[in-house]
């Protein structure tokens, strides 16, 4: 007589071999949803945050190098979010006055030493989701 698993005990093996196996499966799983349901929350907020956020050129005074921004959004706009662009060249600093401003309210910014006279002048808010432009003749 030969000796051996029957085939009862095989059947017992495998069965708990692939509860095993599906049991780390569905956590894997659980872990990975949970995962990409965090960065995804975290992008929809940002996104949601960034499409409060409008300004409008409201005003340009060529001659003393001055920009009237209104905040046209849902929340408040700091200085450090806009990209003042002249000829479509970033300033690298300027002045702004309040230095965050709330909704429909106006900024007021200053580009002195650059010349906005014959100038192409554009308005940024980093997500460029909303840009506004204007001329100085």
């Amino acid at each position: 007589m030969k000796k051996g698993i029957t085939p009862v005990i095989a059947m017992i093996l495998l069965i708990l071999i692939v509860v095993a196996l599906g049991g780390v499966f569905a956590a894997w799983t659980m872990r990975t949803f949970k995962s990409v349901q965090g960065s995804g929350e975290e992008q929809i907020e940002q996104i949601s945050g960034q499409l409060q956020k409008s300004v409008v050129i409201d005003n340009v005074n060529c001659e003393k190098n001055l920009i009237y921004i209104k905040n046209t959004g849902s929340v408040n706009v700091t200085k450090s979010e806009l990209g003042v662009y002249i000829n479509d060249t970033l300033l690298s600093s300027f002045d702004a006055t309040p230095e965050e401003v709330a909704p429909n309210q106006i900024m007021t910014i200053n580009t002195t030493p650059t010349n906005l006279t014959g100038g192409t002048i554009k308005i940024s808010l980093g997500a460029g989701i909303q840009d506004s432009t204007d001329q100085c003749a």
